[in-house]
């Protein structure tokens, strides 16, 4: 080589590079783009290249007000966690909740405002051009008429909106698609007001949920779902206690899959169902009733279990049995309002539950007005209604909407939208609203801006910029306000000046520099509010004659439902959620169409099969998935997909389910999400993306289930699920190969005393919620892959929730089981010997270790899997511009320096996040002393993360360490024993009430 690379040149190049950019075009290899290095010459104060700084703020991505921390490093966030100081998630978060960093990055954000020009399509234009123009469309629109549209606001940005529109002569309209209207109408009939209680799903001792999904949709998810497992958990010891849990309603969705007992109620007859159980327990005095109770007794007679079992599809005796063991519990709670059960009469369903809780003793016990959820900001579809109305009739010359997207929720409201001379959207994202606005003005990302927010009253939740813009030129929307109105200060200031006020109230004597110091390391401000009493409404006897279904059912009865990852549409530009798999169909990618057994062989389809649902309102052609979870006749179709707009991840994809959806508000001034269809078959069929292997277990003991009974009878030391990993035959020759592989583990880096990392999972508070999948691919920079193969079965995900129906077959009740399945960290891995290049080994900590750039792709170490939790990159998915590529920019600033990005060819599983294990032992050995098993338990991120704290971490060879303990729980067991594999992980068996 005449001017090739010399060994001093390539070591100098090595040197400041780190590798990671040497030139080797002498060698025949580039030529590769030069990369400069740009140090720290003044480094910020909060910032160590190569240290992660830390920062409280708040999640947006739905209205519970989950506080979050935010790890920064290098100036941009890469993973975002619960906040532990937080009351509303106690530093639990859901899969929406991590996703929110690829709405941060997402490369199909507005970079700067937009205005349609003379051709009609959206141009680039400045923010002082923007500005002047809003400003000056606002004031001549004066008497004209001026909406502001916004989303579910609590704190000062709707307040700063409200007082904008009281200047200018407009108004303020709130739209949530799900505002769960009928259960605040509900709660006036029962008890004169709507105010919205706080459920203590932790003090229940039996919790029924009438179509309430607590666990995904419904007010506070991770919340609830935190404490709901606190209750339902098992505790080993013959005194333990267990809450019981049954759910109302014609499908089984992820908040009933934990359910110990599914009751398949008719759709919309939950509410007859509540009303019967609280006649049998008024009548016959089973619990210690208010007084002002009785008087409702002679009106509920005539909901008495036998008159109203066939209306509701439960046999009376069950019914009788249901209301003994709620009042008998002394601690009842039964929750009602979700969206899949909004019909006409919903709101009287509601108050049938408020009432069964009034006269069981729940309501101040469990029940809790005082500690409100402030659901009223949601707004209702009646209001949305009557500014659609308004805009068709011309009487609204501005529209302005921020924080929502009706025009994907509402087609009614598109229509509508030509009829306004001037519209104007904050989306930060080209969303369906958006793309049909004459001006927009992108918002700056919630991670990106000041804000706050009231989760509940005494939570005053703040929120702060954790990064600069990721495209400098969005503008905060509160900023945009202020300077259209032609006010001083900046929408900080104007924030600052609102918590003034909370300041005053809940100071503790501190200055407010001080005050607003404390609340923003703390990402809030939380007080104890307490309870108040309620007493029955002038207005109960009302709801008696609003619970009864009031449709006709048509070929079928379709329950439209919230997806729990995508919601009502707003997570489909997440790659991350478009394919997690949903909890109960395990299909990606697509929407589909829940069929029972029965009724797709009376109609003559398989799963795959596309068919047309037709309601008065709309129609749509989904594909079906055939499933034991539904009620015959009973079709369940998710929302969240088919968007027009909104991006390269959600455009043009499935269909969109409010098409099914009336146009006119319900009783409650809500939408009807039940509804009769009309299904003709279609002749199409369809392929789904669905990671879903068998439905059924088949006794491979893969979940285990045990009754409370026989769990309250374990004792320590003596295991119920019998393990033989050594067939009798091979113990000779199984013992000598473990002498051998002893001494062979004394040598060098293995010899002396290790841990041994492990994991113990507790099936009783999984959940099967997937936050801990979404947390591992937040972690692990795992690729999203797309519909096509996941079809193919080469999903990257390294953690599966798996979920088997049992029962459900000759008269025996249906129910569901899940369980997370990752790589095993196993000590006699069946993966390490097959590989031919040592790719795959086994460290001193017993960890089993995958050499990444040794690995040459033989595939074998997976072949040699019984578990199947190695993933094999069939493409490059960091290659920028590539086929599959799966960070487009800007949306790879989102990846985890801390671990490598892997190429095609390369085999890759869980590691436990070594990377976090190393970072806790190097702090360890700088502070010179031993990790503390506190700060093992939850390190992983997918033990992190978990709502219900259903994994648990730490080191196998400490006898005091809560892994140890657990694994050497009666309740524990290994999957797959009897391969002699010696899994590092161990299960505990569900339990059930």
């Amino acid at each position: 080589m005449t001017d090739g690379m010399n060994r001093r040149r390539f070591l100098k190049i090595l040197g400041v590079t780190g590798g990671g950019a040497a030139a080797l075009s002498g060698c025949g290899i580039g030529p590769e783009p030069t990369q400069k290095l740009i140090p720290y010459l003044v480094a910020p104060d909060d910032q160590i290249p190569g240290v992660a700084t830390w920062y409280a703020t708040t999640c947006r991505e739905c209205a519970a007000g989950c506080g979050l921390r935010a790890r920064v490093r290098e100036g941009r966030v890469v993973k975002l966690e619960g906040n532990p100081d937080s009351p509303i998630n106690r530093g639990r978060l859901c899969a929406r909740g991590q996703a929110g960093l690829q709405g941060l990055y997402n490369p199909d954000r507005f970079t700067s405002p937009q205005v349609r020009g003379a051709g009609g399509r959206l141009e680039e234009t400045t923010w002082e051009k923007a500005i002047q123009l809003l400003s000056q469309r606002v004031a001549d629109a004066r008497g004209k008429g001026i909406a502001f549209v916004t989303g579910q606001e609590t704190g000062a940005f709707a307040s700063l909106v409200d007082e904008w529109m009281r200047a200018v002569g407009g108004r303020r309209v709130a739209f949530e698609p799900f505002a769960l209207e009928a259960l605040r109408e509900g709660n006036r009939l029962a008890f004169g007001t709507s105010a919205v209680p706080h459920y203590d799903f932790a003090a229940a001792k039996y919790i029924i949920s009438f179509g309430a999904d607590f666990m995904e949709t419904w007010l506070s998810p991770v919340e609830f779902q935190n404490a709901f497992t606190r209750a339902h958990a098992f505790a080993a010891g013959a005194d333990s206690t267990m809450a019981k849990y049954v759910y109302v309603g014609p499908r089984l969705s992820l908040t009933g899959l934990s359910a110990d007992e599914w009751i398949a109620a008719r759709a919309g007859a939950e509410g007859l169902l509540a009303f019967s159980m609280a006649q049998v327990i008024l009548s016959r005095r089973l619990a210690p009733s208010p007084p002002d109770a009785a008087r409702l007794r002679a009106e509920l007679d005539g909901f008495a279990p036998p008159r109203v079992e066939a209306l509701v599809g439960v046999d009376a005796k069950t019914i009788e049995r249901l209301a003994r063991e709620f009042a008998a519990s002394g601690a009842g709670l039964a929750v009602a309002g979700g969206m899949a059960a909004q019909y006409g009469g919903s709101r009287g369903g509601v108050a049938a539950v408020q009432l069964l809780n009034y006269v069981v003793g729940a309501v101040g016990k469990t029940v809790r007005f005082g500690p409100d959820v402030p659901q009223e900001a949601a707004g209702s579809y009646r209001d949305l209604v009557t500014l659609r109305e308004q805009m068709a009739a011309g009487k609204v010359a501005v529209l302005l909407v921020h924080g929502t997207n009706p025009a994907h929720a509402d087609a009614a409201f598109v229509q509508a939208l030509g009829k306004v001379p001037f519209k104007v959207s904050f989306s930060s994202d080209p969303d369906e609203t958006a793309s049909a606005a004459d001006l927009v003005l992108p918002d700056l990302h919630p991670l990106e801006q000041w804000s706050d927010s009231r989760p509940r009253a005494g939570v005053f939740a703040l929120q702060q910029p954790v990064m600069s813009p990721v495209f400098p030129g969005t503008m905060h929307s509160g900023d945009v306000i202020l300077r259209a109105a032609g006010r001083q200060g900046t929408f900080k200031d104007y924030l600052q000046s609102a918590w003034r006020d909370v300041h005053r109230r809940q100071s503790g004597g501190k200055s407010f520099e001080d005050f607003w110091s404390a609340a923003l390391q703390r990402g809030g401000v939380y007080a104890d509010v307490p309870t108040r009493a309620v007493r029955l409404g002038p207005d109960a006897y009302r709801a008696m004659s609003e619970a009864a279904p009031d449709w006709d059912e048509g070929d079928a009865t379709a329950v439209v439902f919230p997806h729990p990852a995508l919601h009502d549409g707003r997570g489909a530009n997440k790659p991350w959620l478009q394919e997690l798999p949903d909890p109960v169909s395990k299909i990606t990618w697509h929407g589909w169409a829940e069929v029972h057994p029965e009724t797709a062989g009376k109609w003559g389809v398989v799963s795959g099969d596309v068919v047309l649902l037709k309601s008065v309102a709309g129609e749509v052609r989904a594909p079906v998935w055939i499933t034991p979870s539904v009620l015959p006749r009973v079709v369940a179709v998710p929302t969240g997909q088919g968007h027009v707009a909104y991006g390269r991840y959600a455009a043009g994809r499935s269909f969109n389910a409010f098409d099914l959806l009336p146009g006119t508000p319900n009783l409650a001034g809500g939408r009807t999400f039940v509804v009769a269809v009309k299904v003709t078959k279609t002749g199409e069929h369809v392929f789904l993306a669905t990671t879903e292997g068998n439905a059924r277990e088949h006794g491979h003991g893969i979940v285990n289930v045990l009754p409370l009974a026989q769990a309250r009878q374990l004792t320590p030391g003596k295991h119920v699920f019998e393990e033989e990993e050594t067939p009798g035959y091979a113990r000779n020759a199984e013992e000598g190969w473990a002498d051998a592989q002893h001494e062979k583990a004394s040598l060098g880096n293995y010899a002396g005393t290790h841990p041994r990392w492990a994991m113990a999972i507790d099936l009783s508070r999984c959940t099967g919620c997937s936050a801990c999948v979404t947390a591992c691919y937040a972690e692990n920079n795992l690729a999203t892959v797309g519909e096509e193969l996941v079809r193919r079965h080469r999903e990257m995900s390294w953690m599966r929730i798996e979920r088997y129906f049992t029962g459900g077959e000759d008269g025996e009740p249906l129910h569901a089981v899940t369980t997370p399945m990752l790589c095993q960290q196993c000590g006699n891995a069946p993966c390490e010997p097959v590989c031919p290049v040592f790719a795959a080994y086994h460290t001193p900590d017993g960890l089993n270790g995958q050499v990444y750039n040794r690995c040459i792709g033989t595939r074998y170490c997976s072949n040699n899997c019984p578990y199947k939790v190695r993933y094999f990159n069939w493409f490059n998915f960091a290659e920028p511009g590539g086929e599959w590529e799966a960070w487009p920019e800007p949306l790879h600033l989102l990846l985890n320096p801390d671990v490598t990005v892997r190429e095609k060819g390369v085999m890759e599983k869980c590691t436990f996040c070594v990377q976090r294990i190393r970072g806790k032992q190097n702090e360890a050995r700088l502070a010179d002393r031993r990790l503390d098993d506190a700060e093992l338990q939850f390190l992983p991120a997918c033990a992190q993360g978990c709502p219900s704290e259903a994994i648990v971490f730490g080191d196998l060879n400490d006898p005091r360490s809560r892994v140890r303990q657990l694994s050497d729980n009666p309740r524990g067991y290994h999957v797959l024993a009897g391969l002699n594999t010696r899994p590092g992980i161990a299960y505990l068996a569900k339990v059930t009430a």
